[in-house]
């Protein structure tokens, strides 16, 4: 049986390149909130009874990837099946 985590599971991550933020839902359906900086430009939104969070929003996402990893580091999704097929193969190359 598995054991019951007090932690939410995140639901789902999306970017917004307009804004350049990344936010991390922890509830399926929107719900209201408080909003709090937990660190430097990022907001952890919490039910204020349960302490539950709903979000957290990552502001200016893109820059903190170049500062983490540099300028060269680019991201393209690809999800064509050459491709998948490339990173399984990396993937067992390292076992």
């Amino acid at each position: 049986m598995a054991k019951e985590s007090k932690y939410s599971s995140m639901i789902s991550a999306h970017y917004d390149d307009k804004t350049d933020i990344l936010t991390f839902s922890f509830s399926k359906t929107p719900q209201p909130a408080v909003a709090e900086e937990a660190a430097d430009e990022v907001w952890v939104r919490f039910d204020p009874t349960t302490h539950r969070v709903i979000t957290v929003d990552v502001l200016n996402f893109s820059e903190r990837v170049r500062t983490a990893f540099g300028a060269h580091l680019i991201y393209t999704e690809r999800t064509d099946p050459q491709r998948v097929e490339e990173l399984h193969g990396l993937l067992e190359d390292n076992k």
